[in-house]
């Protein structure tokens, strides 16, 4: 069981125009990296089901989810992209029992040196209810 690949599986289902899979990064973004990029961080994981089964045991993990692209529409673009492909189901035999979508914000980009422009950020956050 890893549930950080299964959420990269579930990410994967994304239009390839919007993001290309090698840019769907766990952990932070590499600044050589290519544009649009996404990245997501498990941020907390719990069990909520006490004494079941391995199987059926429920547990949450709240997850960020960061858009990075070259302007602030084709972020919020991403964003929403990404807010379409937070569903329920399996991905790498993790059953995603639910996926709560708590807010997307576009966040305000950080001044560069000199000319150097950084890129455009929509932070998604959820919850993932998920088994196995």
């Amino acid at each position: 069981m890893n549930l950080a690949q299964a959420i990269r599986t579930m990410l994967q289902g994304m239009n390839n125009a919007v993001v290309d899979d090698a840019n769907i990064i766990y952990g932070t973004r590499n600044q050589f990296t290519s544009l649009p990029a996404v990245t997501y961080q498990i941020n907390d994981n719990e069990t909520l089901t006490i004494g079941a089964t391995a199987v059926d045991t429920l547990r949450r993990a709240q997850v960020t989810i960061k858009s990075y692209a070259k302007s602030s529409e084709d972020a919020v673009a991403m964003g929403t992209e990404v807010e379409d492909n937070l569903s329920s189901g399996t991905y790498n035999s993790i059953d995603f029992c639910a996926v709560l979508n708590k807010n997307s914000v576009l966040e305000e980009p950080t001044g560069g040196f000199g000319e150097e422009a950084n890129p455009y950020v929509v932070t998604t956050t959820s919850e993932i209810y998920y088994k196995g």
